[in-house]
């Protein structure tokens, strides 16, 4: 008789735990941090096309964002390969989407909603925003 796959590659008992809210945090980083760096990229395109008075200043600061935002994913992404967590696009349903993951052999799921999705991107480039300005200031002082 054959033996379940789960067995066979689950040699650890310990491992099937839930994700810690750092891991977490790591997954809910590698769904948001991509999104909010098409959207800069995005931006940053459109700054190219268009002749403002301020676009080199903007277009400047977007690459800082940019340049920062991919630093933060590769790092992302080292971390989730080193704890083996997967996070992949599941489906879309009703203003929702649903993101299946896997954490060392624990399996779930974690939906949200587009709301969500839309406030946290703005609030990660708020908060890239705010570091440009800090870095400035305090190489000003």
């Amino acid at each position: 008789m054959a033996m379940p796959l789960f067995k066979v590659n689950n040699h650890n008992p310990h491992s099937c735990q839930p994700p810690a809210v750092e891991e977490l945090q790591l997954m809910q980083d590698s769904i948001i941090l991509p999104l909010a760096l098409a959207v800069v990229e995005r931006n940053s395109r459109e700054l190219d096309r268009k002749a403002r008075s301020l676009r080199a200043i903007f277009a400047k600061a977007a690459d800082i964002i940019i340049f920062k935002m991919k630093a933060d994913l590769a790092a992302n992404t080292r971390l989730l390969v080193s704890k083996s967590i997967t996070v992949c696009t599941d489906h879309g349903i009703n203003n929702k989407l649903t993101y299946h993951f896997n954490c060392r052999g624990y399996e779930d799921c974690i939906t949200l909603t587009h709301e969500y999705i839309r406030n946290e991107i703005n609030q990660r480039i708020s908060a890239y925003n705010s570091e440009i300005f800090a870095m400035r200031a305090s190489s000003d002082a």
